[in-house]
Formats: structure tokens, C-alpha cells, sequence
């Protein structure tokens, strides 16, 4: 026999150290290249996404950004005859196209935070393209940008991204996730959306349960009596319902791996690409950032708000509701990017007086204050001066130094006792230019506790810790009891 065969097997021998490091070297090679291919796929894919070209305000990668999301109730994909046709459609509602659900989602990539603000749908504001009060979900309808540009002038804040989910697609992202886990701690029922929920205990919602969930409006429940009740908060306690399903299908969306899961993952891939629409200006490097930052957030991490406001009858005998401007201001200062403790230009009222004698300055300056949120009042004249002056009361500091930061010129700021708290009096003088939209920044410098240095691009830092705010209004499941895990 030839000694050829015994050479080559002699030279083949290995220890089982050597075979395992060879054999996870294979192993290591082909996960390479399986990763590799499905991510040739997602970076294909996400570029099939349907695109909503909008004028929109800009943010650098590291700075924060508010993302308005739309949950749409359009008729396009709805089958009439499906049996939940009723949660897509309500009694008394015009077939069209609706925004059922008005989400804007502020993320800080340097704190690491993530806040959440629902506007009710049927908030009464001026509409950005007429000029006349309507439902805030009538802009919708309108078009994408006069809901971005409504969001923008009623609120004072900007809108840098937009995501907008049809709710066929909401049912089918759910169903592809196999539904989402909820512990309910009473039977709850919704004739007109279908929600049916029989026993208190831990419900996995599938999508038509989940939709009908997410927009009911006359929830009931049942007391500890055993007798069913109703849910008067209407839109109100929905909102408050969304915040905590929202928060418990993204934690499910984002424990699905690429690798570890990858048909639920091609599944959720394949939805989102038939029912998804985004702006032009989300690329495949934002989606994934997007994606990274969401991967291991725990629901009580994300910090939801509502917006303060108090039921209204118009005119035209509608029920709806109007914004506490007053109240609301704390809360639109988070997604201004502003401390909460920080004075808004909303929360200060400033007289223009005329000290340079040219002719319609105040008049003009006012429009200007007025179209960065001071609250204006009417124009008049004064003895001129070489200095422009904002007179203020004592303990008002803070409302002058806003002012000031918003003139090119600066000010002198002067107390004035005769002046109310936080209303301030504007003489233009001869060194006046013009009004900025955007104020200096104030002199003093805060540090974010524990943040060292600026990420560097396309760093994400951890997620910061914190009990969530969400204003619990209405009828809402409860947390599942010790020892529960749902």
C-alpha cells in the first residue's frame, strides 16, 4: 500500500482544542457571511421605504430631535367587511383621510432620554394653511405639511423628522410579533372598536385586539362588583392607553434580533416596508441609530406627557377641546428644549414703545416679538432715546434678560415698579436693529451630570433611568402583581 494516503492523514491529525478553534473559525466565517447578507437585505429594503418630501427643521446627528409620528386611520387598505371595520371607522365619521393618533417623540442622544407628547385629536386649533380653528386632526387631511406646520406654529416647537404608520400596517407589525403581552386587572369591552377582553389577567393582544384597544374611545370595565361601567374620558383616557401600549409593543419590537430571530425580524422588515412612510431626510444611517437606540429600552424609560386642556362647544355646536395655554407651557418647554423651569417667551407680555420716532417701528417690532411667542400688546410712542430699554418688575429679571436676548441690539434693562410680574415695556432707541428668532444664549453653562464629553458621531450612550410621567387619565390596565411577568 502506498505510504501517500498515511502521510496525508498524518499530516491532517489535530488535538479537539485544534478541531474546535478550526470548526468555530468555519462556523464564525459562515455567520459572517449570513450577517453580511442579511444586512445587504435591510440596507435594501429600508431604501423601500414610501417617502413624504417635507420642509422640515434641521439637527445635527448629535443634537436632539423631535420626530412627529402619525398613526393614520386612512380608508385606502381597509376592507369594509372586515369585522373591525369599526375601529377604523366610528359612527358618525366622514370616510377620508384622518390622523388618529398624533404622537411627538423628542430623543436626546447626549442624556440619552426619550419623551413622549400626544396631542388629542380632537384639539381645537388654528389650522396652518387657513387660519381658521379646526379638529388638530383636520390639518391631516389637509396634507402632511399643514399638520407639520400646524404642530410647529401652535406649539412653538420643530419638527425634524416625520414617521407616519396606515393602522392595516399597525396590525400586521403586531400579528408579525406574535401580539403584545398585557396584564389587565379587569374584563374590559369596546362595542365600536371590537375590543373584548373577558377575564382580568395576562392578555397577549393580537392586532385586532391591539387596534381596538389603542382607539377606543367608550371604553367600559368592570367594577369590583362585577358590573360593567363606562369610561367617560373618551379621547382623553385613549391617549393615556396608546403611551402604554406603544411603550410595551416597542420593548417586544426591539428584543427581536437579526440573527437570534430573524423570520419574526423579516416579518416585522417585510410590514414596515408596505405600510410605513418617512421623510425624505431619514436615511438608513438615522433608521439604524434609531434602531440601536430603541434595542434595549425598557418601557419605564420612556417619559410620557399629555397635554393640559378642558372640554369646549364651538360655535357651531361641536364638542371639542381647548389647549391651557398656561398649563401647557411647562410641558412644550421639554420638547422646545428648554428646562421646565426656564421662562417662556409665551409666559411674558411685552408693551412696545416707539423712542426713535421712525414711523410704524413699534408697530413692526411688535409683529416680530408676537412671531416669536411674546405676548404683545399695542404699539405706542415714547421720548427718544440713544438706548433701547425694557423696564421691568422687580423679580422679573429672568422675562427681561429673555427679551434682551432677542433684540441684536441688546438692552438696558431697567426696573419699573408700576410694571406687573413678568409684563415687560420695550423702548426701541436709536441703537435698535432688529429681532432675532432665536435668543443668545444666556452667559451661564449647564453640565449634564455624568456625561463626560460629547458622543462621538453616531455614538450612542446607555439610556437614562426614569420613573415615567405619563398623566394617567381614565380607565387603563394595571400593572401585572408580584411575581407576574406577562
Amino acid at each position: 500500500m502506498s505510504t501517500g494516503p498515511r502521510h496525508m492523514a498524518g499530516r491532517s491529525q489535530r488535538t479537539w482544542p485544534q478541531r474546535v478553534a478550526i470548526s468555530g473559525g468555519v462556523l464564525l466565517t459562515i455567520l459572517c457571511l449570513v450577517a453580511a447578507g442579511l444586512l445587504s437585505y435591510v440596507y435594501w429594503a429600508t431604501g423601500r421605504f414610501a417617502r413624504a418630501n417635507l420642509t422640515l427643521d434641521s439637527a445635527g446627528r448629535n443634537e436632539p430631535r423631535n420626530y412627529l409620528i402619525i398613526g393614520s386611520d386612512s380608508r385606502e387598505n381597509v376592507d369594509p367587511n372586515d369585522p373591525q371595520a369599526g375601529a377604523f371607522l366610528g359612527p358618525g365619521e366622514p370616510a377620508g383621510k384622518r390622523s388618529d393618533t398624533i404622537l411627538l417623540v423628542r430623543i436626546d442622544p447626549i442624556n440619552g432620554t426619550v419623551q413622549m407628547l400626544s396631542f388629542p385629536r380632537d384639539l381645537w386649533v388654528p389650522i396652518a394653511d387657513t387660519g381658521k380653528n379646526d379638529r388638530i386632526n383636520a390639518a391631516y387631511g389637509r396634507g402632511r405639511q399643514v399638520l407639520v406646520d400646524t404642530i410647529r406654529k401652535d406649539f412653538g416647537v420643530t419638527v425634524n423628522n416625520y414617521i407616519e404608520v396606515d393602522f392595516r400596517g399597525f396590525k400586521d407589525l403586531v400579528n408579525a410579533l406574535g401580539g403584545v403581552p398585557m396584564y389587565f386587572d379587569t374584563a374590559m369591552r369596546d362595542a365600536n372598536t371590537g375590543l373584548d377582553v373577558g377575564q382580568p389577567g395576562c392578555v397577549t393582544l393580537d392586532g385586532d385586539q391591539a387596534l381596538a384597544f389603542a382607539r377606543s374611545r367608550h371604553l367600559q370595565f368592570k367594577d369590583g362588583k362585577g358590573r360593567w361601567q363606562d369610561d367617560p374620558t373618551g379621547d382623553l383616557g385613549r391617549i393615556t392607553r396608546q403611551q402604554i401600549f406603544v411603550r410595551k409593543a416597542l420593548h417586544k419590537a426591539m428584543s427581536v434580533g437579526l440573527l437570534t430571530d430573524p423570520k419574526t425580524f423579516f416579518e416585522l422588515l417585510s410590514v414596515a416596508t408596505k405600510s410605513v412612510t418617512i421623510d425624505q431626510t431619514l436615511d438608513r444611517g438615522d433608521l439604524n441609530a434609531l434602531r440601536v437606540r430603541f434595542e434595549k429600552l425598557q418601557p419605564d424609560q420612556i417619559q410620557s406627557y399629555s397635554l393640559p386642556v378642558r372640554n369646549h362647544v364651538t360655535n357651531g355646536g361641536a364638542s371639542v377641546l381647548l389647549l391651557d395655554e398656561a398649563e401647557a407651557q411647562a410641558t412644550l418647554d421639554i420638547f422646545r428644549g428648554k428646562d421646565p423651569g426656564e421662562l417662556s417667551e409665551r409666559a411674558v407680555s411685552v408693551n412696545v414703545l416707539n423712542g426713535t420716532g421712525k414711523q410704524g417701528q413699534a408697530h413692526d417690532v411688535g409683529q416680530a416679538l408676537s412671531a416669536v411667542g411674546f405676548d404683545v400688546g399695542p404699539a405706542g410712542n415714547a421720548a427718544a432715546t440713544a438706548r433701547t430699554l425694557i423696564r421691568y418688575a422687580p423679580g422679573s429679571e429672568q422675562a427681561a434678560d429673555l427679551l434682551a436676548r432677542h433684540l441684536t441690539s441688546g438692552a438696558v434693562e431697567v426696573v419699573d415698579q408700576a410694571l406687573a410680574a413678568n409684563h415687560l415695556t420695550l423702548v426701541t432707541g436709536a441703537d435698535f436693529t432688529t429681532v432675532m428668532q432665536t435668543p443668545r444664549p444666556t452667559t451661564t453653562t449647564t453640565t449634564v451630570a455624568g456625561s463626560g464629553a460629547t458622543p462621538a458621531d453616531g455614538a450612542v450612550p446607555p439610556m437614562v433611568s426614569s420613573s415615567t410621567t405619563t398623566t394617567v387619565v381614565g380607565i387603563t390596565p394595571g400593572e401585572a402583581p408580584p411575581g407576574v411577568d406577562c
